[in-house]
């Protein structure tokens, strides 16, 4: 089993370093590779069964582009052949048509056909409650973008409370075949066991072994509740 964590002195902001340590709590026999912006990915030169890439600056999501350019297709290849990939936070970005801040415009991959737009007034901070496949899927966002796109046919997880990809729908994130893209931040592993088990029998594993599993199944059925509760308060600022 091989795992590579892409840009991780980079990629860390807003506990998403939490979903690369529960990895390796849960899978301790797995190769960890962790490419810096020096490295060549580790995708570009063999087979990984994941990649993880977390929550980057502003700066950095120009960085990056400009490092995975080369390995577009590469990258394509992967989607297309079922290769799972988890970009968290705002990570997914990068694989857009373009980031778009005022006057300033940043081309991204191309490789999904959705428009970030980043506005200090718009910004959300708050949490999320929705639906993946049979399961629901709780957590909390700092997105500072509002992105559009069609991604009602694509999304990772259907709203249930909480803003999607922008305030005008309750589909959030991104899922094509075995790649997703969400705006979740944090120990997203860590707050949905159900996910993580789904996610590594993507990966091939034949009986998926979750650390603490009892605990955190306890605190995702407690949050779940929580957030059913149509008192609890979602959106933050």
């Amino acid at each position: 089993m091989k795992i590579e964590i892409l840009f991780p002195e980079q990629g860390y902001l807003y506990g998403d370093m939490g979903n690369v340590k529960y990895l390796k709590a849960c899978l301790p026999d797995a190769e960890f590779i962790e490419t810096t912006l020096e490295d060549v990915p580790a995708f570009a030169e063999g087979d990984v069964d994941l990649v993880y890439m977390g929550y980057l600056s502003e700066d950095m999501q120009r960085k990056v582009i400009e490092k995975l350019r080369p390995y577009k297709e590469r990258i394509q290849e992967m989607i297309q052949s079922k290769v799972c990939i988890l970009f968290t936070g705002n990570a997914m970005e990068v694989l857009f048509k373009e980031i778009v801040k005022g006057d300033d415009v940043t081309e991204g991959l191309d490789i999904f056909d959705f428009t970030a737009i980043i506005d200090p007034k718009r910004r959300y901070v708050g949490n999320y409650y929705g639906q993946f496949n049979e399961r629901k899927i709780v957590g909390c966002k700092i997105q500072e973008a509002v992105t559009y796109g069609a991604n009602q046919d694509c999304c990772f997880g259907k709203g249930i409370r909480g803003m999607g990809i922008n305030r005008s729908t309750i589909y959030e994130g991104i899922r094509k075949n075995n790649f997703i893209g969400t705006y979740l931040i944090g120990p997203l592993l860590i707050m949905n066991p159900y996910f993580t088990h789904f996610l590594f029998a993507r990966m091939g594993i034949a009986k998926p072994r979750l650390a603490f599993s009892g605990a955190l199944k306890e605190a995702y059925g407690q949050r779940v509740e929580e957030f059913e509760n149509k008192s609890t308060v979602m959106e933050i600022v």
